[in-house]
C-alpha cells in the first residue's frame, strides 16, 4: 500500500462518509482472507495496515509445541523461542509473513470489499436518514409512473407515492416537484422503501406547523385532524396562551396562512375549530360551513349522541356532498350527530302570512266554509 492509497481512503471518507479507520479494518480483513485462501502457511493470520505509511504487515499464528504434528497450526518450541523469547508450550506465536507475493490478488479483493462496503454503507445511511424523517415533509421530483403509482426521486434514493395516498382529482405531472409526508420507511438497512402520502391527516398537521410559527413553537396546538382529501378537512386547535386566538392565528391576516395550505392541498377546504368550546358550541362549530347555533343542539351525554335541528335550507350544508361534512363533524367532535330538519323561519313566516291572507280574503267574500268566529253561521230568513 502507498500514501496515494491512503489519500484515496481519505477521499472516500470525505465523499461517502465512511470512516477511514473502518476502511482500514476492512482492508486488513480482506488481506487476511487472501492469506487463508492462497497462502496455506497457517490456519490463522493477523494483518495490520499502518494508517500513516500505508505499509501492510502480516503474521501467521501458530501454537508452540514440543513435537509438531500439524505444521500449518503448530511450531516447535525452539523455533518459537527464536521468534519470541517469552514463548511457552501451548502459547500462540506470531510468525512474520511476506505479503508481497499476494499483493496483486489482495488488491483485487480489497477493491471488491471496499466497493461492496460503500454500497452497503450508502444503503444503511439512506435507511437511517429517512427513518429519522418519518412523519415529516420532504420534496422530490416525480420521474416515472407505474400505473397510478408515482415514483419520486429524492436525490439519494427513490420513494413511492401510492395511488391511494394521492389527493383525488389532482393531476401529478412527470418531472414536477411534489411535497409529501413520509408515512413510513419499510424494510431494513439492506433493502428499504420510503412510502409517501399526501392524504394522511398528519400531512396537514405538519403543513400547519411549517406555515404557522405559533404552531411550530407550541403556543398553538393541533389536537386532531380529520380529512376527506381534496374536498374538506376539519382541524381542532388549542391555544396555550389566553391572549392568542388559535383559529385566527392559523388563518392569518386576510387568510394568507391558510390559503397557502389550501393551495398545497389542491383547494381542500379547511375548517378550524377551537377545542375550548363547550360541547354544544363545539358541535355547532364542527358543522361549518352550515350556520348552526348551540341552541339548536341537544345532547345525550351517556350515549354521546347529539341531535341538531336545522332549517330545511341549511340541511344540505350540514350534510355536505355525499354526507362528507356531517361525517367529518362526527369524527372531529367525537359525538354521533343526528340531523333533524325543521321549516326555516323565513319560509314559515311567509307560509303563515299567506294562510292568513287567504282566510281574510275568503271571509270578505262570505265563504261559509271558513267561519270568522267560534259560532255557527245564522241562516237567512226565506221571507
Amino acid at each position: 500500500m502507498s500514501k496515494e492509497f491512503l489519500a484515496a481512503l481519505e477521499q472516500i471518507e470525505y465523499e461517502k462518509g465512511i470512516p477511514k479507520d473502518e476502511l482500514i479494518t476492512l482492508i486488513e480483513h480482506a488481506v487476511e482472507k487472501c492469506l487463508l485462501r492462497h497462502y496455506p502457511l497457517a490456519s490463522r493470520y493477523r494483518v495490520k495496515l499502518n494508517g500513516e505509511t500505508g505499509e501492510v504487515h502480516a503474521w501467521g499464528i501458530k501454537k508452540a509445541v514440543e513435537k509438531v504434528s500439524n505444521p500449518r497450526d503448530e511450531i516447535l518450541l525452539s523455533a518459537a523461542l527464536a521468534i519470541d523469547p517469552k514463548a511457552k508450550i501451548d502459547c500462540d506465536v506470531e510468525v512474520t509473513i511476506d505479503v508481497g507475493e499476494i499483493a496483486r490478488i489482495a488488491s483485487q479483493t480489497i477493491e471488491k470489499v471496499i466497493s461492496q462496503r460503500i454500497r452497503e454503507y450508502e444503503k444503511s445511511s439512506v435507511f437511517k436518514k429517512y427513518k429519522k424523517l418519518e412523519h415529516k415533509i420532504i420534496t422530490g421530483r416525480i420521474f416515472r409512473f407505474i400505473g397510478r403509482k408515482a415514483i419520486v426521486d429524492l436525490g439519494d434514493t427513490e420513494a413511492v407515492l401510492p395511488a391511494c395516498e394521492q389527493i383525488p382529482k389532482q393531476f401529478l405531472r412527470l418531472n414536477s416537484h411534489v411535497r409529501a409526508y413520509v408515512m413510513e420507511v419499510v424494510g431494513d438497512e439492506r433493502k428499504n422503501d420510503v412510502v409517501l402520502s399526501r392524504t394522511h391527516p398528519d400531512f396537514l398537521k405538519v403543513l400547519l406547523a411549517e406555515e404557522v410559527p405559533e404552531v411550530k413553537e407550541g403556543i398553538v396546538e393541533v389536537l386532531k385532524v380529520v380529512r376527506s382529501p381534496g374536498l374538506r378537512a376539519k382541524v381542532l386547535v388549542k391555544s396555550n396562551n389566553d391572549k392568542i386566538d388559535p383559529v385566527g392565528t392559523c388563518i392569518g391576516v386576510r387568510g394568507n396562512r391558510i390559503k397557502q395550505i389550501i393551495n398545497e392541498l389542491a383547494g381542500e377546504k379547511i375548517d378550524l375549530i377551537a377545542s375550548d368550546l363547550k360541547p354544544k358550541k363545539l358541535i355547532a362549530a364542527s358543522l361549518s360551513p352550515a350556520r348552526v347555533d348551540e341552541s339548536q343542539v341537544s345532547l345525550n351525554k351517556k350515549a354521546m349522541k347529539a341531535t341538531v335541528e336545522v332549517p330545511s335550507d341549511q340541511r344540505a350544508k350540514v350534510l355536505g356532498a355525499d354526507g362528507i361534512n356531517i361525517s367529518l363533524a362526527c369524527r372531529i367532535s367525537g359525538w354521533d350527530i343526528d340531523v333533524v330538519t325543521t321549516v326555516s323561519s323565513e319560509k314559515g313566516e311567509a307560509k303563515a302570512k299567506e294562510e292568513n291572507e287567504t282566510k281574510e280574503s275568503k271571509a270578505d267574500k262570505g265563504d261559509e266554509s271558513i267561519p270568522t268566529s267560534g259560532t255557527e253561521p245564522v241562516p237567512e230568513d226565506k221571507e
